[in-house]
């Protein structure tokens, strides 16, 4: 007879042991006392205890498979370093048996005899009892963990272990340049002003490596914008229960909240838009004819190239062709014409002040009442875990009660961070972009062509078809710049969501000035 013997030991630690080495004697000596003949030995040095993670399981199949090799048994110190549940056990004798390969245990009495088969389903049985115990102690340490506000698993990116060997007792610590790279890309795209693609190219231009060396992957952001620890919050897997954390939040609960949101509204894709600096109202400029995007590219003439403005539809007809100096100019007769003198800055100045002082009292008044609902819901979030805890509602019904209290915890904490508006900087962004704003057809053509869309998007957010310019839907900041140049100063509302625009508006200026 010709047998294979396979060892196994369940952690890296045992390898250094002595347990593979007696376990190959013992089999070795059960060899040849049934003058037994061994082909080869698989050892499997600390791997997972699960079929399909086991390397040197997988190749021992496949050697017993090779009729060429003639395997007629193979022998196992016990029959839970086999396999570690009773289903993987029989997967594996049921392979081995259509190849007529006996499964011998050297130290237990299985056979073919129906005693034997009892003893050997009993021995499986209690080898997955064994694995399930100690997979619950593992959760249970896990979940004690969390509890503690500590992080049990690898730290993400941003963040180091601070503890030495094996046993997390330290939160997670801040490592840099990661964290503050991450920390802008959180804000940046809370903000709304930025798509992830924005992001992505941003974090990878500062130098954002992963672990292993390599640029953050689309996916890789996706996670990191998904995940709760950032914000302080570790979540149980098992339960779905969340527990405050003893690391340094990268961003607060309202940015975090902000962020899922976006999320949640960017379901649908947003075509990617090229920008070249040659054409900077490439899709933001309409065809006169049938109101389609403009795309841009340059037609060959007898000794030069120029540049034109195309119609995106090919079932226009006649098909928009525009030459880029027409479409260019008709924009800057544009800027040039809204562009306010020194008195209207200086009305626009009072009216902002005016309507901050009001909106900031309402503020006030609206996050006192949000505040006490964020309370309110947090205590029903614990009533509802005393009530699962008691038993006095289903596993169904807490998981749905959470999601809706979850949803609307979020909702209110976003709603925080869109209304965090600081009057005094706003007021002072005024001053910021009183220069620019009073000749925008000189600023636009000074930015780069990033900041020339950014600005485009805020003077007309849903562009203009060429030769109506002047009848696009303007931004807040250009609608105020007509309303303050007429002596009905209530023309634009500054209150209420106007406001927050307008603020957001404001913000987006400055920066985009700042690029000059």
């Amino acid at each position: 007879m010709k047998a294979v013997i396979y060892c196994r030991v369940s952690s890296k630690e045992q390898v250094d042991g002595t347990s593979l080495e007696s376990q190959e004697i013992a089999c070795r000596e059960y060899a040849a006392r049934n003058r037994i003949d061994v082909a080869r030995v698989f050892v499997e040095r600390g791997e997972s205890a699960k079929f399909a993670d086991r390397t040197q399981l997988l190749e021992l199949l496949a050697f017993c498979r090779d009729k060429v090799n003639a395997v007629d048994c193979l022998l196992v110190w016990k029959v839970d370093r086999l396999a570690r549940n009773v289903g993987d056990h029989f997967s594996i004798k049921a392979s081995l048996l259509k190849q007529n390969i006996r499964v011998i245990s050297v130290t237990e009495p299985i056979d073919a005899k129906p005693e034997g088969k009892l003893l050997e389903t009993i021995l499986a049985g209690f080898a997955q009892f064994d694995n399930d115990v100690r997979a619950a102690r593992t959760v249970q340490g896990l979940r004690r963990k969390l509890q503690e506000g500590l992080f049990p698993w690898m730290a993400p990116l941003g963040y180091r272990t601070a503890t030495l060997g094996q046993k997390k007792t330290e939160p997670d610590r801040p490592v840099q340049p990661a964290f503050h790279i991450l920390q802008e890309a959180w804000s940046d795209f809370a903000s709304g002003k930025y798509q992830k693609v924005d992001i992505l190219r941003k974090v990878t231009r500062l130098g954002l490596r992963t672990r292993h060396g390599k640029p953050l992957s689309k996916q890789s952001l996706d996670n990191i914008l998904a995940d709760p620890f950032y914000a302080g919050i570790l979540r149980d897997p098992w339960s779905g229960e969340e527990y405050p954390g003893r690391h340094q939040p990268m961003v607060s609960r309202a940015t975090f909240a902000k962020v899922q949101l976006i999320l949640g509204k960017s379901a649908v894709a947003v075509p990617h838009r090229n920008l070249r600096p040659e054409f900077p109202l490439r899709t933001f400029a309409r065809c006169a004819n049938c109101e389609s995007p403009l795309t841009g590219s340059f037609s060959r003439g007898r000794s030069n190239l120029y540049p034109y403005y195309h119609c995106f539809n090919k079932t226009c007809d006649p098909r928009g062709n525009y030459p880029l100096a027409s479409v260019h100019s008709e924009f800057l007769w544009f800027l040039n014409d809204v562009s306010p003198d020194a008195p209207i800055i200086e009305k626009l100045k009072h009216r902002v002040a005016h309507a901050a002082d009001t909106w900031a009292e309402g503020s006030r008044i609206l996050k006192e009442k949000r505040a006490q609902e964020i309370k309110r819901l947090k205590d029903q979030q614990q009533q509802l875990i005393h009530m699962k805890m008691d038993q006095l509602i289903t596993d169904e019904e807490y998981v749905t009660q959470r999601s809706l209290l979850t949803a609307r915890l979020t909702e209110l904490e976003a709603q925080d961070m869109e209304h965090a508006v600081n009057v005094d900087a706003v007021l002072g962004n005024i001053d910021r972009i009183c220069a620019p704003l009073t000749e925008l057809g000189a600023a636009w053509e000074s930015l780069a062509v990033e900041f020339q869309r950014r600005f485009q998007l805020l003077a007309l957010p849903n562009g203009y078809v060429f030769g109506r310019v002047g009848t696009a839907q303007r931004g807040h900041l250009f609608s105020l710049f007509a309303a303050s140049n007429t002596s009905k100063s209530h023309v634009v509302p500054l209150t209420g969501p106007s406001w927050n625009q307008l603020a957001s508006e404001l913000e987006n200026f400055v920066e985009i000035f700042g690029s000059l």
